[in-house]
């Protein structure tokens, strides 16, 4: 089978990146129009409530940042969410535009390349950053779902976050 153009492993990748801020846009869309009772509530998820569920999605992406520039991961304190949904919307996309942009300032063989970094148990590892990405978004994609199940026993009716929505959204 040949292609008339090359897929690299950039393109599918700065996509899902896309793909992942879009989604995580959203999702605090639906979570921003909650009242706070809703947005707190104990709803027996991995994380108690929907606000829970994305602090720590916000948490996580600006952690898998620092690692992707190569920065220090430190502590979960060091990662603390704005505590009002319109401040942790304009953090998080500033995250989110920055990931996109270390993708898209990657060559092709810069995918392949490998950071070390520890968790923040303190347990090393190190990893290709194409591998690092596809976490990122499958991580979000997970929690997004969660988000989604809590809104519906909250008796909301959620966006379609599929990659085909993306897509079709984004032609």
């Amino acid at each position: 089978m040949t292609l008339a153009t090359p897929v690299t492993l950039a393109t599918p990748l700065t996509t899902h990146l896309r793909f992942h801020r879009w989604a995580t846009g959203q999702v605090l869309e639906e979570t921003m129009e909650l009242p706070a009772p809703e947005l707190m509530k104990d709803l027996k998820s991995s994380f108690p409530s929907v606000y829970d569920t994305v602090v720590h999605l916000y948490q996580s992406d600006s952690i898998w940042l620092a690692r992707l520039e190569e920065g220090p991961t430190g502590t979960r304190a060091d990662y603390e969410a704005p505590g009002c949904l319109y401040d942790l919307r304009s953090a998080w996309m500033s995250v989110l535009d920055r990931m996109i942009a270390f993708g898209g300032g990657l060559e092709e063989s810069g995918w392949e390349r490998k950071i070390s970094y520890k968790t923040l148990a303190g347990v090393p590892y190190t990893t290709p950053i194409w591998q690092m990405i596809l976490h990122i978004v499958n991580h979000g994609t997970h929690h997004r779902g969660q988000v989604t199940g809590m809104l519906r026993q909250l008796g909301a009716a959620p966006r379609n976050l599929d990659l085909l929505a993306y897509y079709r959204a984004n032609q």
